[in-house]
Parts: C-alpha cells; sequence; structure tokens
C-alpha cells in the first residue's frame, strides 16, 4: 500500500509518517530520497515509479514524503495522498524550533510566506491539519481511509 503524504514545510508531514510508522512497518522515502535506488537520477526514477506502482497494489506499506511540489509527477495516478496543512504561524514556530538559536530569520520566515499555496494543486484523497493535533489519531484515520481505497 502506499501512502504519500505531502504539504509545505513544517506542516506536519515527518511528524505524521512517524506516527503512521510507530503502527506499521513501511519503507519510507522523503523528497529526492529515491535517488538512492540506483547509479543515476534516470535509472533512479524509473526504479522509484516502478516501486511506487507496484506498492500501490501490494500489502507491504510505503510511505513517500512529497517534499516539492514537482515531485507529484512520481506518483502513480490512484495513489492516496494526504496533505498536512497548519497555519503559517504554527509552521513558522516549527521551523523556528529547528534552528540553532530558535529564532527564525526574516529571509526564513519570508520563504515560508513565499511557499504558500504551493501544493494547492496537488490532488490528494485526505487534507488533514496538523496544529495542535495528535498525530497517533491521525496516523488511524490515515491508515483507515488508505485502507478503504
Amino acid at each position: 500500500m502506499l501512502i504519500v503524504i505531502a504539504g509545505e514545510r513544517c506542516t506536519g508531514k515527518s511528524a505524521l509518517a512517524r506516527a503512521i510508522m510507530e503502527k506499521i512497518h513501511a519503507e519510507f522515502f522523503s523528497g529526492r530520497d529515491y535517488v538512492r535506488l540506483a547509479p543515476t537520477e534516470p535509472e533512479a526514477v524509473d526504479k522509484f515509479q516502478l516501486l511506487l506502482a507496484e506498492k500501490q497494489r501490494s500489502e507491504d506499506y510505503v510511505i513517500f514524503l512529497l517534499t516539492e511540489p514537482d515531485l507529484y509527477n512520481l506518483v502513480p495516478p490512484g495513489s492516496f495522498v494526504v496533505m498536512c496543512r497548519s497555519r503559517l504561524e504554527t509552521s513558522k514556530a516549527r521551523f523556528a524550533r529547528q534552528m540553532p538559536d530558535g529564532e527564525l530569520s526574516p529571509s526564513i520566515a519570508a520563504m515560508l510566506e513565499r511557499q504558500r499555496g504551493s501544493f494547492d494543486h496537488i490532488p490528494h484523497s485526505l487534507t488533514l491539519d496538523t496544529d495542535g493535533a495528535d498525530l497517533s489519531l491521525l496516523a488511524v484515520e490515515v491508515l483507515e481511509q488508505a485502507g478503504n481505497c
């Protein structure tokens, strides 16, 4: 089974993936991790697309974190795609926590503001608001809905 988790930076994609993987065993790919599958990127893309298509119909789980909108072209049609969303203030606070000094620079804040809406064109099966959400409960919801596809 293929579960694609999409969303802008710091919307809870990775945290949701971890919560899901606490409940099931899954192979995990984030962003362009697929390049490790072959010596060249074109070969890796071919292998990755084949792997995703196979897992879409399999009992084995693969979770693919869609970290860039242009990576959506790797996702097989009809895939179960979860869109993670959070308020801009939440995303900024999450990003700041990842910084060594806990502060968000003006340039990073501007980048987060510019990227707002960059995933809006991505078709998805489920939208999750991760602001203050219990990720364990969201993981159950994802697994239940993915199983019904």
